[in-house]
Order: C-alpha cells, then sequence, then structure tokens
C-alpha cells in the first residue's frame, strides 16, 4: 500500500465544555450521513469552553451538515497523510520538514493495524504546499536517501556456454542408452 499525502482543509467548532457537547455538535453530521475520518475534541485552557475539529467534509450536502452544526473552514493549512505504516515514519517526515525549516502548528497520528494515518497544521498555505512535496520525498525516501534498486544481472549465453551445455545433455543420453542397452542384455 503507497503512502498519499494531500492538502485538507479541517472544519471546526467552538462549544462548551459540558458532558454531551461532542455528541450534540456531532448529531446532525452523522445523520446526514458524512462519513469522518478524523475527529478532534478539546478543551481551552480556562476548561470552559472546548474546539471540535473534523475531516473530511466535502461536497455540498456534507459543508450544509457540517455548517448547521456550528461547523466553519478551519483558517490552518493541513496535510493528511495515509498509506502503509512503517517504523520511523513519522519521525522521518518531521525530519524532512524540519531540515527545509518548515514548523508544525500542530500533529495529530495513529496507527491502526498497519495504516498510518496523521494530519499535519502549518502556519502558511505555502508551507502547507511545500509541505505536501517534502512529505511525498522523505516517505519515498528511507532516512532522506534514494532507494536503490537492485540490477539484475543479465544471463550472457555465450556460444562456449551453449556448447558446455549441449554436451553435458548429449552425454547424459548417452550414458542413459548405455544403462538401458546394458539391461536389456542382461535380462
Amino acid at each position: 500500500m503507497a503512502v498519499t499525502v494531500r492538502r485538507a482543509t479541517l472544519w471546526s467548532t467552538h462549544t462548551g465544555n459540558t458532558p454531551g457537547a461532542l455528541a450534540r455538535t456531532l448529531s446532525p453530521i452523522a445523520e446526514s450521513g458524512v462519513n469522518l475520518d478524523l475527529v478532534m475534541g478539546y478543551a481551552h485552557e480556562d476548561k470552559t469552553a472546548a474546539t471540535i475539529e473534523v475531516f473530511p467534509v466535502e461536497g455540498s450536502k456534507d459543508q450544509r451538515a457540517a455548517r448547521r452544526s456550528g461547523f466553519n473552514k478551519s483558517l490552518i493549512p493541513c496535510v493528511w497523510v495515509t498509506g502503509e505504516n512503517k517504523p520511523g515514519l513519522g519521525r522521518r517526515i518531521a525530519a524532512a520538514l524540519a531540515d527545509v525549516g518548515i514548523n508544525l502548528n500542530f500533529f495529530i497520528a495513529q496507527v491502526v493495524r498497519k495504516e498510518y494515518v496523521g494530519m499535519f497544521g502549518f502556519e502558511a498555505e505555502s508551507e502547507a504546499d511545500l509541505a505536501v512535496k517534502i512529505i511525498r520525498k522523505a516517505v519515498r525516501e528511507p532516512n532522506g536517501k534514494k532507494k536503490k534498486t537492485a540490477k539484475r544481472k543479465k544471463k550472457v549465453t555465450t556460444k562456449s556456454a551453449v556448447r558446455k551445455k549441449t554436451a553435458k545433455k548429449k552425454k547424459k543420453t548417452a550414458s542413459r542408452k548405455k544403462a538401458t542397452t546394458r539391461r536389456r542384455k542382461a535380462g
């Protein structure tokens, strides 16, 4: 399974930090049949308010449902990464971004079975656009180095090799014939 890297738009809303706030906020989205890949909810520092963010909200039907719940497009430029998990994948991505001077506003990732999913948030659209290229390169090239492809040795068949092979076959055939002849004479 390949790793997919693409720009993403989070949708977010602010609500009170009370029991049931997450369920109430997500109800119109769920009732409209929106299939979310990511839901983040967290309390603000004062613990009285909370932010809920969801992804993806694509298509006019999904967007209407999200707006009914009080969601709006987030202003944070994001990149969504999904694919087969490999040891060190998250570190490799983080190091590649750091090497070109890109700072993360937020990062969330999880591995479910063997699939890696991660959302990266950036300060500017230009950083997110560049991050897509950097992350794609990082996931293709372990440890920042290009994968070396094994070169197959081309089997060279020379005339002398063919002659040797043919001579061996003739010798085997001759020995079988002799053995068969001996058995017939003996029998």
